[in-house]
């Protein structure tokens, strides 16, 4: 290249298009890698909060939040289309109805159940994301409610579970005009969202099983008036203890237990912890002002409690739980007749 006081006049006007060039292009380039480095934390941040989010509702939000940020909108929605082919909003930012003077029961109906129509049902129907920068002339344009939020702008994309659409997110009025670029991301991050609320879901359901497992693991029963029964059966970690024991407890409350049987035949073994455990339940048990036998103690258990060093000379015991029932009717003053005590 010829040093700039050794060029003709038409020579520096081309030098200056060729370097304007290439500063037009690192330019894109440079613009494209933020752009890329953005949809990527955004993706990291969506996964992230699948996993500190307690719901898919409070995740769908933040999801939202993130996709508004990235693409500088507004506000937006994400919803779903239910088992009737009609939409129901999972999330919708505060913004758009901070500005929306509707009633509330208006607003309710208008999110849930609604039929897929107007731009955003574009998205839908197509299962192809979509950029409107003048809404008002789109042919699919419904026009909004009365009160609603004035949509200037409107990015779309759909949330699809193989090749089937099962929802959309929807993101409205961004000062600047969408353009390719934040359509390209959000059909990255729609991908995203919807895999963080398909595994949150996942997720939850496993956790209301072992909810209820629990729950049927350690049954409290009242088997008589005054009388309740809580079987033991397997194995007690410190989660399933802590179950326990809120169940044990709330049903003496409820029931205004005088006996309560505290069975541990189905234990298999007692070691340390399960000692604990069961000490802990009967001493909070006698602050509620029943009386607590612990049935089900067969020879193996009662060595194994002496070679622990647990004392349970001050808790009242039997071999079973039959025996364990009549000591309790006995002291209510109810005689059964029938076989001695098993």
């Amino acid at each position: 290249m010829k040093k700039p006081e050794l060029m003709t006049k038409p020579e520096l006007l081309l030098e200056l298009q060729s370097l304007q060039k290439q500063n037009n292009r690192l330019s894109r380039q440079n613009k494209k890698f933020t752009m890329e480095s953005d949809v990527l934390s955004a993706v990291n941040a969506i996964f992230h909060k699948r996993i500190t989010c307690k719901t898919d509702e409070e995740l769908g939000k933040k999801c939202l939040e993130i996709a508004e940020i990235l693409t500088d909108s507004k506000f937006g929605f994400i919803g779903e289309l239910n088992p009737s082919g009609r939409f129901d909003t999972i999330a919708i930012s505060n913004p758009g109805w901070d500005a929306c003077k509707m009633p509330d029961s208006e607003v309710t109906m208008l999110i849930n159940d609604m039929e897929v129509r107007g731009i955003w049902g574009r998205v839908i129907k197509n299962g192809e994301s979509l950029i409107v920068n003048k809404p008002a002339t789109h042919p699919d344009s419904v026009g909004v409610p009365k009160d609603h939020p004035p949509l200037t702008s409107f990015l779309g994309a759909p949330l699809k579970n193989g090749n089937n659409v099962t929802g959309m997110i929807a993101l409205a009025n961004k000062d600047a005009a969408y353009t390719k670029e934040n359509q390209k991301a959000l059909e990255t991050l729609s991908i995203a969202i919807n895999e963080s609320l398909h595994s949150k879901r996942v997720e939850l359901a496993i956790e209301r099983q072992t909810q209820e497992i629990l729950e049927m693991s350690t049954p409290v029963l009242r088997i008589w008036e005054g009388i309740l029964v809580a079987p033991l059966i397997g194995s007690l970690d410190s989660e399933r203890a802590r179950k326990f024991m809120d169940r044990f407890l709330s049903s003496i409350t409820e029931t205004n237990a005088r006996f309560t049987l505290l069975d541990i035949t189905g234990v298999p073994a007692v070691d340390t912890q399960i000692a604990q455990h069961l000490i802990d339940s009967i001493d909070s048990a006698r602050l509620l002002g029943t009386t607590v036998i612990l049935t089900g103690v067969r020879p193996s258990l009662a060595q194994t409690f002496v070679h622990l060093g647990i004392d349970l000379s001050g808790i009242r015991t039997h071999t079973s739980l039959a025996g364990g029932f009549k000591i309790a009717l006995k002291e209510m003053g109810i005689e059964l007749s029938g076989q001695d005590d098993q």
